[in-house]
Protein backbone atom coordinates (compact mmCIF):
# COMPACT_ATOMS: atom_id res chain seq x y z
CA UNK A 1 0.00 0.00 0.00
CA UNK A 2 1.08 3.61 -0.58
CA UNK A 3 2.05 5.96 2.21
CA UNK A 4 -1.06 8.02 1.51
CA UNK A 5 -3.44 5.07 1.89
CA UNK A 6 -1.61 3.89 5.02
CA UNK A 7 -1.81 7.30 6.71
CA UNK A 8 -5.47 7.77 5.85
CA UNK A 9 -6.12 4.23 7.07
CA UNK A 10 -4.41 4.98 10.38
CA UNK A 11 -6.53 8.11 10.89
CA UNK A 12 -9.76 6.30 9.94
CA UNK A 13 -9.03 3.39 12.28
CA UNK A 14 -8.28 5.74 15.18
CA UNK A 15 -11.48 7.65 14.47
CA UNK A 16 -13.51 4.41 14.61
CA UNK A 17 -12.04 3.64 18.03
CA UNK A 18 -12.93 7.16 19.19
CA UNK A 19 -16.58 6.70 18.20
CA UNK A 20 -16.86 3.89 20.77
CA UNK A 21 -15.22 5.97 23.51
CA UNK A 22 -17.46 8.73 24.97
CA UNK A 23 -14.48 10.64 26.40
CA UNK A 24 -12.45 10.76 23.16
CA UNK A 25 -13.79 14.11 21.93
CA UNK A 26 -10.46 15.93 22.09
CA UNK A 27 -8.59 13.16 20.30
CA UNK A 28 -11.36 12.78 17.72
CA UNK A 29 -11.21 16.51 16.96
CA UNK A 30 -7.44 16.28 16.59
CA UNK A 31 -7.82 13.41 14.12
CA UNK A 32 -10.36 15.38 12.05
CA UNK A 33 -8.05 18.37 11.98
CA UNK A 34 -5.09 16.25 10.87
CA UNK A 35 -7.10 14.56 8.12
CA UNK A 36 -8.14 17.98 6.80
CA UNK A 37 -4.50 19.08 6.99
CA UNK A 38 -3.53 16.34 4.53
CA UNK A 39 -5.89 17.79 1.93
CA UNK A 40 -4.42 21.31 2.05
CA UNK A 41 -1.35 22.66 0.22
CA UNK A 42 1.98 22.61 2.04
CA UNK A 43 2.25 25.52 4.49
CA UNK A 44 5.58 27.35 4.30
CA UNK A 45 6.36 30.09 6.85
CA UNK A 46 8.80 32.88 6.01
CA UNK A 47 10.49 33.89 9.26
CA UNK A 48 13.50 35.91 10.38
CA UNK A 49 14.55 38.99 12.29
CA UNK A 50 13.09 42.46 11.73
CA UNK A 51 13.80 44.01 8.30
CA UNK A 52 15.27 40.81 6.89
CA UNK A 53 13.24 41.32 3.69
CA UNK A 54 10.56 38.67 4.29
CA UNK A 55 7.63 40.66 2.88
CA UNK A 56 9.69 41.90 -0.06
CA UNK A 57 10.64 38.32 -0.91
CA UNK A 58 7.01 37.17 -0.81
CA UNK A 59 5.95 40.05 -3.05
CA UNK A 60 8.62 38.98 -5.53
CA UNK A 61 7.54 35.35 -5.30
CA UNK A 62 3.91 36.33 -6.01
CA UNK A 63 4.96 38.69 -8.79
CA UNK A 64 3.03 41.58 -7.25
CA UNK A 65 3.38 44.33 -4.66
CA UNK A 66 0.84 42.95 -2.18
CA UNK A 67 2.49 43.31 1.22
CA UNK A 68 3.57 46.69 2.56
CA UNK A 69 7.34 47.14 2.68
CA UNK A 70 9.62 50.04 3.53
CA UNK A 71 12.54 51.34 5.55
CA UNK A 72 10.63 51.18 8.83
CA UNK A 73 9.26 48.09 10.56
CA UNK A 74 5.97 47.46 8.78
CA UNK A 75 4.59 43.93 9.22
CA UNK A 76 2.43 43.97 12.33
CA UNK A 77 0.76 40.58 12.25
CA UNK A 78 0.92 37.24 10.51
CA UNK A 79 -0.25 37.27 6.85
CA UNK A 80 -1.24 33.92 5.37
CA UNK A 81 -1.24 33.62 1.56
CA UNK A 82 -3.74 31.17 0.04
CA UNK A 83 -4.87 30.66 -3.54
CA UNK A 84 -8.02 32.49 -4.58
CA UNK A 85 -9.53 33.23 -7.99
CA UNK A 86 -10.12 36.84 -6.90
CA UNK A 87 -7.88 38.90 -4.55
CA UNK A 88 -9.52 39.41 -1.16
CA UNK A 89 -8.72 39.60 2.54
CA UNK A 90 -10.03 37.63 5.53
CA UNK A 91 -9.35 39.16 8.96
CA UNK A 92 -9.18 36.51 11.69
CA UNK A 93 -9.53 37.92 15.20
CA UNK A 94 -8.31 36.34 18.43
CA UNK A 95 -11.94 36.03 19.55
CA UNK A 96 -12.66 33.64 16.67
CA UNK A 97 -14.57 36.26 14.66
CA UNK A 98 -13.78 36.54 10.95
CA UNK A 99 -14.36 39.55 8.70
CA UNK A 100 -14.09 39.77 4.91
CA UNK A 101 -12.54 42.85 3.29
CA UNK A 102 -11.12 43.94 -0.08
CA UNK A 103 -7.39 43.38 -0.48
CA UNK A 104 -6.98 47.16 -0.70
CA UNK A 105 -7.65 47.22 3.07
CA UNK A 106 -4.56 45.13 3.80
CA UNK A 107 -2.40 48.07 4.90
CA UNK A 108 -4.82 49.27 7.59
CA UNK A 109 -4.91 45.77 9.10
CA UNK A 110 -1.21 44.89 8.83
CA UNK A 111 0.88 48.06 9.28
CA UNK A 112 1.59 49.53 12.70
CA UNK A 113 1.10 53.11 11.50
CA UNK A 114 -2.66 52.43 11.38
CA UNK A 115 -2.87 51.50 15.06
CA UNK A 116 -4.48 54.79 16.19
CA UNK A 117 -7.01 54.97 13.35
CA UNK A 118 -7.80 51.25 13.54
CA UNK A 119 -7.41 50.08 17.15
CA UNK A 120 -8.92 46.67 16.32
CA UNK A 121 -5.60 45.86 14.67
CA UNK A 122 -4.49 44.76 18.14
CA UNK A 123 -7.23 42.13 18.17
CA UNK A 124 -6.08 40.43 14.94
CA UNK A 125 -4.72 36.91 15.23
CA UNK A 126 -3.73 36.64 11.57
CA UNK A 127 -4.80 37.77 8.09
CA UNK A 128 -5.56 35.48 5.14
CA UNK A 129 -4.67 36.91 1.74
CA UNK A 130 -6.44 35.12 -1.10
CA UNK A 131 -4.56 35.70 -4.36
CA UNK A 132 -4.49 34.11 -7.87
CA UNK A 133 -0.77 33.26 -8.02
CA UNK A 134 0.20 29.91 -9.55
CA UNK A 135 2.70 29.17 -6.79
CA UNK A 136 -0.20 29.19 -4.30
CA UNK A 137 -1.87 26.26 -6.05
CA UNK A 138 0.66 23.89 -4.47
CA UNK A 139 1.90 25.82 -1.42
CA UNK A 140 0.62 28.37 1.07
CA UNK A 141 2.99 31.01 2.44
CA UNK A 142 2.94 32.69 5.83
CA UNK A 143 4.58 36.11 6.25
CA UNK A 144 5.53 36.87 9.84
CA UNK A 145 6.57 39.92 11.89
CA UNK A 146 10.25 40.14 12.82
CA UNK A 147 11.21 37.86 15.68
CA UNK A 148 13.30 40.65 17.26
CA UNK A 149 10.63 43.30 16.80
CA UNK A 150 10.90 46.36 19.02
CA UNK A 151 7.20 45.76 19.62
CA UNK A 152 6.83 42.67 21.78
CA UNK A 153 3.31 41.93 20.54
CA UNK A 154 4.48 41.62 16.93
CA UNK A 155 7.18 39.07 17.70
CA UNK A 156 4.81 37.20 20.00
CA UNK A 157 2.27 36.98 17.16
CA UNK A 158 4.89 35.08 15.17
CA UNK A 159 5.96 32.86 18.06
CA UNK A 160 2.35 32.03 18.94
CA UNK A 161 1.46 31.29 15.33
CA UNK A 162 4.40 28.98 14.75
CA UNK A 163 4.10 27.53 18.28
CA UNK A 164 7.83 27.70 18.91
CA UNK A 165 7.45 29.03 22.39
CA UNK A 166 5.55 27.83 25.43
CA UNK A 167 5.20 24.60 27.35
CA UNK A 168 6.58 21.32 26.07
CA UNK A 169 3.05 20.15 25.29
CA UNK A 170 2.30 23.31 23.34
CA UNK A 171 5.49 22.97 21.31
CA UNK A 172 4.68 19.34 20.54
CA UNK A 173 1.02 19.79 19.74
CA UNK A 174 0.76 23.07 17.90
CA UNK A 175 2.28 24.76 14.89
CA UNK A 176 0.79 26.22 11.76
CA UNK A 177 3.69 25.65 9.33
CA UNK A 178 4.85 22.42 7.69
CA UNK A 179 8.09 24.00 6.50
CA UNK A 180 10.07 27.20 6.88
CA UNK A 181 12.08 29.67 4.82
CA UNK A 182 14.47 31.54 7.09
CA UNK A 183 15.50 35.00 5.86
CA UNK A 184 18.58 36.97 6.91
CA UNK A 185 20.20 39.96 5.22
CA UNK A 186 23.87 39.79 6.23
CA UNK A 187 24.90 36.46 7.69
CA UNK A 188 23.47 34.11 10.25
CA UNK A 189 23.82 35.08 13.91
CA UNK A 190 23.41 33.18 17.15
CA UNK A 191 19.87 34.53 17.38
CA UNK A 192 19.03 33.09 13.94
CA UNK A 193 20.39 29.71 14.99
CA UNK A 194 18.35 29.74 18.20
CA UNK A 195 15.10 30.48 16.35
CA UNK A 196 15.74 27.72 13.82
CA UNK A 197 16.41 25.25 16.62
CA UNK A 198 13.14 26.23 18.31
CA UNK A 199 11.22 25.74 15.06
CA UNK A 200 12.62 22.25 14.69
CA UNK A 201 11.74 21.37 18.27
CA UNK A 202 8.16 22.24 17.47
CA UNK A 203 7.78 20.09 14.40
CA UNK A 204 10.25 17.24 14.35
CA UNK A 205 11.57 14.42 16.49
CA UNK A 206 15.12 15.48 15.67
CA UNK A 207 16.69 18.50 14.06
CA UNK A 208 17.12 18.20 10.29
CA UNK A 209 16.75 20.47 7.26
CA UNK A 210 14.16 18.31 5.51
CA UNK A 211 11.67 21.13 5.96
CA UNK A 212 13.80 24.28 6.11
CA UNK A 213 15.79 26.40 3.66
CA UNK A 214 17.47 29.77 4.05
CA UNK A 215 17.53 32.87 1.88
CA UNK A 216 20.19 35.58 2.05
CA UNK A 217 18.27 38.73 1.13
CA UNK A 218 19.22 42.21 -0.11
CA UNK A 219 22.41 40.93 -1.75
CA UNK A 220 22.41 43.97 -4.06
CA UNK A 221 22.29 46.48 -1.21
CA UNK A 222 24.37 45.25 1.73
CA UNK A 223 27.94 45.73 0.49
CA UNK A 224 28.17 42.24 -0.99
CA UNK A 225 27.86 43.49 -4.58
CA UNK A 226 30.21 45.96 -6.28
CA UNK A 227 28.55 47.92 -9.08
CA UNK A 228 31.90 48.00 -10.93
CA UNK A 229 32.61 44.33 -10.36
CA UNK A 230 32.40 41.53 -12.89
CA UNK A 231 29.78 39.50 -11.02
CA UNK A 232 26.06 40.07 -10.46
CA UNK A 233 24.75 40.31 -6.86
CA UNK A 234 23.47 36.73 -6.64
CA UNK A 235 26.78 35.37 -7.90
CA UNK A 236 28.79 37.66 -5.61
CA UNK A 237 26.78 36.43 -2.61
CA UNK A 238 27.73 32.78 -3.15
CA UNK A 239 30.77 33.23 -0.91
CA UNK A 240 28.53 34.38 1.95
CA UNK A 241 26.01 31.55 1.54
CA UNK A 242 28.84 29.02 1.33
CA UNK A 243 30.25 30.38 4.56
CA UNK A 244 26.86 29.96 6.27
CA UNK A 245 26.60 26.36 5.09
CA UNK A 246 30.15 25.66 6.30
CA UNK A 247 28.84 26.27 9.82
CA UNK A 248 28.17 22.74 11.06
CA UNK A 249 25.33 23.80 13.37
CA UNK A 250 23.48 25.66 10.62
CA UNK A 251 24.11 22.88 8.11
CA UNK A 252 22.05 20.65 10.38
CA UNK A 253 19.21 23.18 10.40
CA UNK A 254 19.03 24.34 6.76
CA UNK A 255 18.93 22.32 3.56
CA UNK A 256 20.68 25.15 1.75
CA UNK A 257 20.88 28.95 1.62
CA UNK A 258 20.11 30.79 -1.61
CA UNK A 259 20.92 34.47 -2.31
CA UNK A 260 18.16 36.79 -3.56
CA UNK A 261 17.71 40.47 -4.36
CA UNK A 262 13.93 40.35 -4.27
CA UNK A 263 13.39 44.12 -4.14
CA UNK A 264 14.20 44.35 -7.85
CA UNK A 265 11.47 41.84 -8.75
CA UNK A 266 9.00 43.38 -6.30
CA UNK A 267 9.65 46.86 -7.71
CA UNK A 268 9.51 45.73 -11.32
CA UNK A 269 5.94 44.54 -10.80
CA UNK A 270 5.02 48.12 -9.76
CA UNK A 271 6.63 50.03 -12.63
CA UNK A 272 4.16 52.20 -14.54
CA UNK A 273 4.30 53.63 -18.08
CA UNK A 274 6.18 56.73 -16.96
CA UNK A 275 8.75 54.56 -15.17
CA UNK A 276 9.33 52.51 -18.31
CA UNK A 277 9.69 55.69 -20.39
CA UNK A 278 12.41 56.95 -18.05
CA UNK A 279 14.13 53.55 -18.10
CA UNK A 280 14.20 53.66 -21.91
CA UNK A 281 15.94 57.05 -21.69
CA UNK A 282 18.44 55.59 -19.25
CA UNK A 283 19.02 52.58 -21.52
CA UNK A 284 20.43 54.91 -24.20
CA UNK A 285 23.58 55.19 -22.07
CA UNK A 286 26.18 52.46 -22.40
CA UNK A 287 26.78 50.23 -19.38
CA UNK A 288 30.00 51.84 -18.17
CA UNK A 289 28.63 55.37 -18.33
CA UNK A 290 25.50 54.27 -16.46
CA UNK A 291 27.57 52.58 -13.77
CA UNK A 292 29.47 55.82 -13.18
CA UNK A 293 26.22 57.75 -12.73
CA UNK A 294 24.62 55.05 -10.53
CA UNK A 295 27.61 54.70 -8.21
CA UNK A 296 26.27 57.40 -5.88
CA UNK A 297 22.63 56.33 -5.50
CA UNK A 298 21.54 59.51 -3.73
CA UNK A 299 23.11 61.75 -6.34
CA UNK A 300 21.53 59.70 -9.14
CA UNK A 301 18.12 60.16 -7.53
CA UNK A 302 18.36 63.86 -6.68
CA UNK A 303 20.94 65.63 -8.83
CA UNK A 304 19.89 68.35 -11.27
CA UNK A 305 23.22 68.31 -13.15
CA UNK A 306 23.04 67.98 -16.91
CA UNK A 307 24.27 64.38 -17.08
CA UNK A 308 21.53 63.30 -14.69
CA UNK A 309 18.80 65.63 -15.99
CA UNK A 310 19.01 63.93 -19.38
CA UNK A 311 17.80 60.74 -17.67
CA UNK A 312 14.52 62.16 -16.40
CA UNK A 313 13.28 64.40 -13.61
CA UNK A 314 14.72 63.87 -10.11
CA UNK A 315 11.33 62.64 -8.83
CA UNK A 316 11.22 59.99 -11.58
CA UNK A 317 14.78 58.83 -10.87
CA UNK A 318 14.14 58.81 -7.12
CA UNK A 319 11.09 56.61 -7.69
CA UNK A 320 13.16 54.14 -9.74
CA UNK A 321 15.80 53.96 -7.05
CA UNK A 322 13.11 53.37 -4.45
CA UNK A 323 11.47 50.61 -6.51
CA UNK A 324 14.37 48.68 -8.04
CA UNK A 325 17.61 50.24 -6.72
CA UNK A 326 20.96 50.56 -8.46
CA UNK A 327 21.17 46.96 -9.63
CA UNK A 328 17.59 46.97 -10.91
CA UNK A 329 18.13 50.11 -12.98
CA UNK A 330 21.40 48.74 -14.36
CA UNK A 331 19.96 45.32 -15.20
CA UNK A 332 16.68 46.58 -16.69
CA UNK A 333 18.52 49.17 -18.81
CA UNK A 334 20.76 46.43 -20.19
CA UNK A 335 17.77 44.27 -21.08
CA UNK A 336 15.97 47.17 -22.76
CA UNK A 337 19.15 47.97 -24.68
CA UNK A 338 19.14 44.38 -25.95
CA UNK A 339 15.55 44.71 -27.22
CA UNK A 340 13.99 42.48 -24.56
CA UNK A 341 10.20 42.75 -24.18
CA UNK A 342 8.66 43.82 -20.88
CA UNK A 343 7.26 40.35 -20.14
CA UNK A 344 10.66 38.80 -20.89
CA UNK A 345 12.36 41.38 -18.66
CA UNK A 346 10.19 40.30 -15.71
CA UNK A 347 11.16 36.67 -16.29
CA UNK A 348 14.83 37.55 -16.71
CA UNK A 349 14.81 39.45 -13.42
CA UNK A 350 13.23 36.50 -11.60
CA UNK A 351 16.24 34.44 -12.72
CA UNK A 352 18.93 37.09 -12.28
CA UNK A 353 17.69 38.01 -8.79
CA UNK A 354 17.54 34.42 -7.51
CA UNK A 355 13.75 34.34 -6.99
CA UNK A 356 13.19 31.65 -9.62
CA UNK A 357 15.92 29.50 -8.06
CA UNK A 358 14.11 29.64 -4.72
CA UNK A 359 10.79 28.81 -6.41
CA UNK A 360 12.36 25.82 -8.18
CA UNK A 361 13.97 24.63 -4.96
CA UNK A 362 10.67 24.82 -3.09
CA UNK A 363 8.92 22.82 -5.79
CA UNK A 364 11.45 19.99 -5.92
CA UNK A 365 12.71 19.90 -2.32
CA UNK A 366 9.45 20.63 -0.52
CA UNK A 367 7.01 19.86 -3.34
CA UNK A 368 8.33 16.35 -4.03
CA UNK A 369 7.96 15.53 -0.34
CA UNK A 370 4.74 17.35 0.51
CA UNK A 371 2.83 14.32 1.76
CA UNK A 372 5.88 12.98 3.54
CA UNK A 373 6.47 16.28 5.37
CA UNK A 374 2.78 16.51 6.25
CA UNK A 375 2.73 12.90 7.49
CA UNK A 376 5.68 13.56 9.73
CA UNK A 377 4.00 16.67 11.13
CA UNK A 378 0.78 14.72 11.75
CA UNK A 379 2.54 11.84 13.49
CA UNK A 380 4.36 14.26 15.79
CA UNK A 381 1.18 16.19 16.52
CA UNK A 382 -0.87 13.07 17.27
CA UNK A 383 1.89 11.53 19.36
CA UNK A 384 2.01 14.68 21.47
CA UNK A 385 -1.77 14.76 21.87
CA UNK A 386 -2.03 11.06 22.73
CA UNK A 387 0.82 11.28 25.25
CA UNK A 388 -0.72 14.33 26.87
CA UNK A 389 -4.08 12.56 27.23
CA UNK A 390 -2.42 9.50 28.75
CA UNK A 391 -0.62 11.71 31.28
CA UNK A 392 -3.94 13.13 32.41
CA UNK A 393 -4.99 11.28 35.53
CA UNK A 394 -8.65 11.88 34.67
CA UNK A 395 -8.40 9.97 31.38
CA UNK A 396 -10.27 6.66 31.79
CA UNK A 397 -8.82 3.30 30.85
CA UNK A 398 -10.77 3.06 27.58
CA UNK A 399 -9.45 6.42 26.37
CA UNK A 400 -5.91 5.52 27.42
CA UNK A 401 -6.29 2.28 25.47
CA UNK A 402 -7.39 4.20 22.34
CA UNK A 403 -4.35 6.46 22.68
CA UNK A 404 -2.13 3.39 23.12
CA UNK A 405 -3.47 1.86 19.90
CA UNK A 406 -2.82 5.12 18.02
CA UNK A 407 0.76 5.35 19.29
CA UNK A 408 1.40 1.71 18.38
CA UNK A 409 -0.02 2.22 14.87
CA UNK A 410 2.18 5.27 14.30
CA UNK A 411 5.29 3.41 15.49
CA UNK A 412 4.37 0.47 13.23
CA UNK A 413 4.06 2.72 10.17
CA UNK A 414 7.34 4.46 10.97
CA UNK A 415 9.16 1.12 11.00
CA UNK A 416 7.42 -0.61 8.06
CA UNK A 417 6.61 1.99 5.38
CA UNK A 418 9.60 2.34 3.08
CA UNK A 419 9.15 6.04 2.31
CA UNK A 420 9.24 6.78 6.05
CA UNK A 421 12.41 4.72 6.35
CA UNK A 422 13.85 6.83 3.51
CA UNK A 423 12.93 9.93 5.48
CA UNK A 424 14.84 8.54 8.46
CA UNK A 425 17.88 7.98 6.23
CA UNK A 426 17.61 11.56 4.93
CA UNK A 427 17.53 12.89 8.48
CA UNK A 428 20.62 10.82 9.31
CA UNK A 429 22.42 12.28 6.30
CA UNK A 430 21.46 15.90 6.98
CA UNK A 431 22.28 15.49 10.67
CA UNK A 432 25.78 14.37 9.74
CA UNK A 433 25.23 10.85 11.12
CA UNK A 434 25.91 9.20 7.77
CA UNK A 435 28.15 10.17 4.84
CA UNK A 436 28.95 8.62 1.48
CA UNK A 437 32.46 7.97 0.11
CA UNK A 438 31.82 9.34 -3.39
CA UNK A 439 29.44 11.45 -5.45
CA UNK A 440 27.95 8.44 -7.24
CA UNK A 441 26.69 6.94 -3.99
CA UNK A 442 25.44 10.29 -2.76
CA UNK A 443 23.54 10.84 -6.01
CA UNK A 444 21.94 7.39 -5.73
CA UNK A 445 20.88 8.27 -2.20
CA UNK A 446 19.37 11.65 -3.09
CA UNK A 447 17.64 10.35 -6.20
CA UNK A 448 15.97 7.30 -4.68
CA UNK A 449 14.78 9.30 -1.65
CA UNK A 450 12.94 11.73 -3.93
CA UNK A 451 15.16 14.82 -4.02
CA UNK A 452 14.67 15.17 -7.80
CA UNK A 453 11.14 13.81 -8.10
CA UNK A 454 9.06 10.70 -7.41
CA UNK A 455 8.91 9.25 -10.94
CA UNK A 456 10.81 6.03 -11.63
CA UNK A 457 13.26 7.87 -13.90
CA UNK A 458 13.95 10.56 -11.28
CA UNK A 459 14.41 8.04 -8.46
CA UNK A 460 16.77 5.94 -10.60
CA UNK A 461 18.71 9.02 -11.70
CA UNK A 462 18.25 8.45 -15.43
CA UNK A 463 17.41 10.94 -18.15
CA UNK A 464 15.48 10.43 -21.33
CA UNK A 465 12.82 7.86 -22.08
CA UNK A 466 13.61 4.24 -21.21
CA UNK A 467 11.42 1.17 -21.45
CA UNK A 468 9.99 -0.40 -18.32
CA UNK A 469 12.27 -3.41 -18.77
CA UNK A 470 15.33 -1.12 -18.96
CA UNK A 471 14.26 0.70 -15.81
CA UNK A 472 13.69 -2.63 -14.08
CA UNK A 473 17.21 -3.73 -14.99
CA UNK A 474 18.72 -0.53 -13.55
CA UNK A 475 16.73 -0.94 -10.32
CA UNK A 476 17.94 -4.55 -9.93
CA UNK A 477 21.57 -3.58 -10.44
CA UNK A 478 21.32 -0.79 -7.90
CA UNK A 479 19.58 -3.08 -5.40
CA UNK A 480 22.41 -5.61 -5.76
CA UNK A 481 25.05 -2.90 -5.35
CA UNK A 482 23.52 -1.53 -2.16
CA UNK A 483 23.01 -5.01 -0.73
CA UNK A 484 26.76 -5.56 -1.12
CA UNK A 485 27.39 -2.29 0.73
CA UNK A 486 25.52 -3.59 3.79
CA UNK A 487 28.16 -6.25 4.45
CA UNK A 488 31.39 -4.26 4.14
CA UNK A 489 34.04 -4.58 6.84
CA UNK A 490 34.59 -1.66 9.18
CA UNK A 491 31.76 0.39 7.71
CA UNK A 492 29.91 2.67 10.17
CA UNK A 493 26.65 1.28 11.50
CA UNK A 494 24.70 4.34 10.27
CA UNK A 495 26.06 3.82 6.74
CA UNK A 496 25.06 0.15 6.78
CA UNK A 497 21.56 1.07 7.98
CA UNK A 498 21.22 3.66 5.19
CA UNK A 499 22.55 1.17 2.61
CA UNK A 500 19.95 -1.39 3.69
CA UNK A 501 17.19 1.18 3.30
CA UNK A 502 18.40 2.06 -0.20
CA UNK A 503 18.68 -1.59 -1.20
CA UNK A 504 15.10 -2.19 -0.10
CA UNK A 505 13.89 0.91 -1.98
CA UNK A 506 15.47 -0.34 -5.20
CA UNK A 507 14.04 -3.82 -4.61
CA UNK A 508 10.54 -2.38 -4.29
CA UNK A 509 11.04 -0.32 -7.45
CA UNK A 510 12.21 -3.41 -9.31
CA UNK A 511 9.20 -5.38 -8.09
CA UNK A 512 6.66 -2.73 -9.13
CA UNK A 513 8.33 -2.07 -12.48
CA UNK A 514 8.45 -5.77 -13.23
CA UNK A 515 4.74 -6.06 -12.41
CA UNK A 516 4.02 -3.26 -14.86
CA UNK A 517 5.99 -4.98 -17.63
CA UNK A 518 3.94 -8.16 -17.16
CA UNK A 519 0.58 -6.41 -17.50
Amino acid sequence: MSLKSEVFGLLDNAQRLCRHCPDAGELSEGLREMRARLETPLRVAVVGIMKAGKSTFLNALMGAGILCTGDLETTYTVCWFRYGEQPRLTICFRSGEEQEAPLTDLERWSVRAWEKENPRINEVKYLVIHYPSDVLRTMEFIDTPGLNSMYGTDAQNTLDFLAIQGSEETIYEAGMADAVIYAFSHTASGFDETILQEFHKGGMDSVSPINSVGILTKVDATGIWDIFGETAPVEAAQAVTSNVMNNESLRRLLFTVLPVCAKVCEGCAQLNEQDWAVLRQIAELDTEALRDLLFDAEQFACSGEADYAALGAPADRARLMDLVGQYGVLEIAGLLRAGTSLDEIRLCLQNACGVQAVRDLLLHHFGNRTFLIKSQYIFNRLRGLARQIRKNARANLQLQDVCGHLLDDIDSLMTTIQTLKELKALQMYYNGQVSFPNQEELRDFLCVTGEYGRSAEARLGVQGTLSISELTGIARKKAAFWHERTSGWMLPRAYIEAAAILARSYEEMSFHLNALSEE
